[in-house]
């Protein structure tokens, strides 16, 4: 039985909060973090909503980041840069955490993220990393899914694989074919999200991350096998 947790990392000094307050309007997202042996990571972030001006300005401004360089420009642009200064405090409480990211944000205030832990250890020792940081932990969420690691997202702070695993599980599988031959998904839906659990026999809460995970499944194979597959140089 894992853990979603949906929570806000409250500090002026995460990465890329100066740009996000310097961007107010836009979405910073992080895509990819690529670890290197000297411990500085590469950020890889979209971000969309805001004119190409203005988001140099602000890289070029900011303190929390140094080096970047736009790989990609579609209509969401894509940035490569380096945190500055040294790591945080207890790293290693971190590293060792089996937790991975399935969504991080940088706002003006700090980072907004959703998290998938193994259990409620490694969501403890997530918030002594942040004590330990002086990063306000504020929890939004947290919910208990019947989802194992098997079936669980690498998220931008994965294991190098930034998509979606290429199997589902069969819990996946079996909550999108019932929630599709129930009409969850036509349009106007002839079946609920609680109708398909009843008939699965689980919590809403466990099929909404099912389905989920099913269809953030679907769209990463249709873009690993599409022309329209982002291309990062």
């Amino acid at each position: 039985m894992g853990l979603i947790a949906e929570f806000r990392m409250v500090s002026e000094q995460l990465p890329l909060v100066d740009v996000a307050e310097s961007v107010p309007e836009a979405t910073v997202e992080f895509e990819s973090v690529q670890g290197h042996p000297s411990g500085t990571p590469t950020f890889i972030v979209r971000i969309a909503g805001a004119d190409a001006d203005v988001i140099e300005t602000a890289f070029a401004d900011a303190g929390s980041v140094t080096d970047h360089s736009l790989v990609a420009e579609e209509t969401t642009r894509r940035y490569r840069c380096r945190p500055t200064g040294d790591p945080p405090t207890n790293w290693e409480l971190l590293a060792d955490n089996g937790s991975i990211p399935d969504r991080v944000l940088a706002t003006p205030s700090g980072w907004e993220e959703r998290r998938w832990f193994a259990d409620r250890e490694e969501f403890d020792q997530f918030q002594r990393f942040c004590r330990s940081n002086n990063y306000d932990l504020r929890l939004d969420r947290l919910v208990e899914t019947d989802e194992g690691k098997d079936g669980r997202a690498t998220g931008p702070f994965g294991n190098g694989d930034h998509s979606w695993p290429r199997e589902m599980t069969d819990a996946q599988r079996e909550g999108l074919v019932t929630a599709h031959e129930m009409g969850y998904f036509d349009t106007p839906r002839t079946a609920t999200l609680a109708d398909v659990a009843d008939e699965l026999g689980v919590a809403s809460a466990s099929l909404s991350e099912r389905l989920r995970r099913a269809q953030n499944h679907l769209i990463a194979e249709f873009r690993r096998t599409s022309s329209m597959k982002p291309r990062i140089n």
